[in-house]
């Protein structure tokens, strides 16, 4: 159990690193189905993606302390609530701006 928690702990922080670079060093690229020129307002969308990215992986790394307990049901779930979320705010966006 411990070296499957290292590898959840390690996947978490580099899916943080990456959240921060599209957020903060726009680094777009990282997304994937970006292109250049498509998005109107970059830095709303480098924003609201890079903080989506981070608290997937923050969920990743809490998830990784409560293995024993919880079910890979459970993170699934979590992690289907969370796209939900994030789909319906980036539908909202693109509304927003047309």
């Amino acid at each position: 159990m411990f070296v499957a928690q290292i590898i959840f702990i390690s996947i978490g922080v580099l899916t943080i690193i990456m959240g921060l670079l599209v957020w903060k060093k726009r680094c777009y690229k990282l997304m994937a189905g970006y292109e250049e020129g498509s998005i109107k307002n970059e830095s709303a969308f480098g924003k609201v993606n890079g903080i989506f990215v981070m608290v997937m992986g923050m969920w990743t790394i809490v998830f990784s302390f409560f293995m024993d307990e919880l079910t890979v049901g459970v993170f699934i779930g979590v992690v289907i609530v969370i796209v939900s979320a994030q789909i319906v705010i980036n539908v909202r966006m693109a509304k927003h701006e047309s």
